[in-house]
């Protein structure tokens, strides 16, 4: 008779020390990708529009920061590729995290492109009829692209919604960090 209450004590123990720990430890995981992301936008808004720093200084922060992003939105659609496999996720949470990382590789697209675009025009011009970009335009599809990017980062999967709302703030710098007349 005594092994009996002893292991369901200890079956309630183990139950009720799980239900306890369990949310703690989601908590500080959500805290520490919190203030990870906080740092993380912090550094890039110091990189980007701190100009008491020197020049050189800030032409390798800029790039930094634009590998930053690159790798930010790898790692963006590498967690969406897992959550896709994993059974745990609901399915609009999939999808909001395919929307955010797609929303990112565009924003982020779109201002690359353009920079390419404007590169190559004095010689494509010659032989055939191109038009401008409006960079004012650009700039407000990027920043509309990047809210629609953190909103859907914000309601992906725990796995890939730092990587995503962060990724669409820091391409939302960068857009504002380039001088208009470059774009």
């Amino acid at each position: 008779m005594m092994p009996r209450p002893i292991e369901s004590a200890l079956g309630n123990l183990a139950t009720i020390q799980l239900g306890h720990k369990l949310p703690a430890e989601l908590d500080v995981r959500s805290k520490a990708a919190l203030l990870f992301g906080v740092f993380i936008v912090a550094f890039v808004y110091v990189s980007l529009f701190c100009h008491r720093i020197p020049i050189g200084i800030q032409s390798a922060l800029f790039f930094l920061v634009v590998l930053l992003e690159i790798l930010i939105i790898a790692a963006g659609w590498q967690y969406c590729l897992e959550d896709r496999k994993t059974n745990g996720v609901a399915n609009w949470r999939r999808r909001f995290a395919l929307l955010g990382v797609m929303a990112n590789t565009t924003a982020f697209a779109f201002p690359v492109m353009s920079i390419v675009y404007m590169i190559f025009y004095p010689s494509a011009a010659g032989r055939m009829r191109l038009p401008m970009i409006n960079g004012k335009k650009m700039v407000i599809a990027c920043l509309v692209f990047s809210l629609c990017g953190f909103m859907a980062g914000i309601l992906a999967p725990a796995r890939s919604r730092v990587a995503t709302a962060v990724g669409s703030l820091i391409i939302a710098l960068l857009v504002l960090a380039i001088p208009m007349g470059i774009l």
